[in-house]
């Protein structure tokens, strides 16, 4: 699996088009049966939006297949679905169309028809909520994992990135093997390969290669910065702790000797070690919610939330999951229209709200009712500065 980063998610967030059908599926990553489940959801999907093209925006019938035939195409396409993942996205515009496969649990088949990307389902891969990334420190072959409660899932690590110490030194012994069979090896110059050497030597040798690994981890991470937990035999730990510039690293770690064979143990015991470590961060999000409530800085109303988050003023943005507000905004007039449904000509305000943050480098959550901070509330939002700056007039904002 390769990451997915906010730089990508900022690229469909700018996307309109005059028909833009944004389809989430769940999927299998292994099948017994040909992968038919994943198989069928994607394709109730497709008929839902075919559906939609044609009631919706007056497509005919094989303009509608057309316009989906990317979606189409890899039905029947069993590579496509033998390396997939817990959910598919599919997105598709003017002829253009974009395939995820992420990690993410999704009950339920979601299918958008609309002028513009429908992106709140990929916001929980790009924050730290119950998501986060592990490292697992085996000499022989480091791998990095993508993390939640349900799910576990290797990233794929360029060629670039050192991630075998065993290699790199094997490969300095051939090397020295046949400097000293061609007569080319110098006086006086030192090698260590496996196992020689004292353990202080090792561990210089090791720091050494945390530092290349980490030269070529650390942005990778930052494309897409989460809690990173380090799993590994113990003295390795606070090696790379010391190589890597990377400030998320949790104090937890995990220790053992891990290898590809041990991923849902890793998961089990990587998660029963980080989830009070995001009950707190949860904790601590509603408790600074509530001090900006009272600097005026925060508000659970929908349109004042609204309003501050589509002009770039939210820090945090809190979302219920499940829930819906269509209408439009201009920019202009710095005014919203709430609809009780959607049509042809409006949109997710929750979608546009929760893009419009991330634009400006701001989090988004997706929470149940229970974990909202604000007891009943839709959204609700942490301000970059007080309301009142924010909307003067709050009565001539809303048509």
């Amino acid at each position: 699996m390769t990451l997915f980063d906010r730089d990508q998610f900022n690229e469909l967030a700018q996307k309109e088009a005059n028909i833009y059908v944004s389809i989430y599926t769940p999927s299998e990553r292994q099948s017994t049966d040909g992968y038919q489940s994943s198989r069928i959801h994607f394709k109730n999907a497709l008929t839902e939006a075919k559906s939609k093209l044609i009631t919706d925006f007056e497509l005919t019938e094989s303009q509608a297949e057309e316009f989906l035939v990317d979606g189409f195409n890899v039905l029947d396409d069993l590579e496509f679905w033998k390396y997939s993942s817990d959910m598919v996205a599919f997105l598709v515009y003017d002829g253009q169309a974009t395939f995820l496969k992420l990690p993410l649990t999704i009950e339920n088949t979601i299918c958008q028809v609309g002028i513009r990307p429908y992106l709140l389902p990929l916001i929980p891969e790009l924050n730290d909520d119950g998501h986060f990334y592990l490292l697992a420190l085996n000499l022989k072959e480091v791998q990095l994992f993508e993390v939640t409660r349900s799910t576990i899932q290797q990233i794929t690590l360029s060629d670039d990135i050192a991630t075998s110490y065993t290699e790199e030194i094997e490969d300095a012994d051939r090397q020295k093997a046949l400097q000293h069979r061609s007569g080319l090896g110098q006086a006086g110059a030192m090698f260590h390969g496996q196992g020689s050497g004292s353990d202080e030597d090792r561990k210089v040798e090791i720091l050494q290669y945390y530092h290349r690994l980490s030269a070529g981890l650390d942005p990778l991470l930052h494309k897409n910065p989460l809690p990173l937990l380090l799993a590994g035999v113990e003295y390795l730990i606070p090696l790379y702790r010391e190589a890597s510039k990377y400030p998320y690293i949790v104090e937890s770690y995990l220790t053992g000797s891990y290898t590809e064979d041990d991923m849902l143990t890793l998961s089990a015991e990587a998660w029963e070690l980080m989830e009070p470590y995001f009950l707190q961060e949860r904790k601590a999000r509603k408790e600074e919610y509530g001090l900006f409530m009272s600097r005026a800085q925060g508000d659970s109303d929908t349109e004042s939330v609204l309003l501050t988050a589509l002009s770039g003023g939210v820090d945090t943005l809190f979302i219920q999951n499940g829930q819906e507000v269509w209408g439009t905004y201009e920019a202009e007039s710095f005014r919203i229209r709430i609809d009780e449904a959607p049509n042809t000509d409006n949109y997710s305000l929750l979608n546009e709200a929760a893009k419009k943050t991330k634009e400006f480098g701001g989090k988004v959550y997706l929470l149940d009712a229970e974990s909202m901070p604000a007891e009943g509330a839709i959204m609700a939002g942490i301000f970059r500065y007080p309301i009142a700056e924010v909307v003067p007039n709050e009565e001539a904002s809303v048509q």
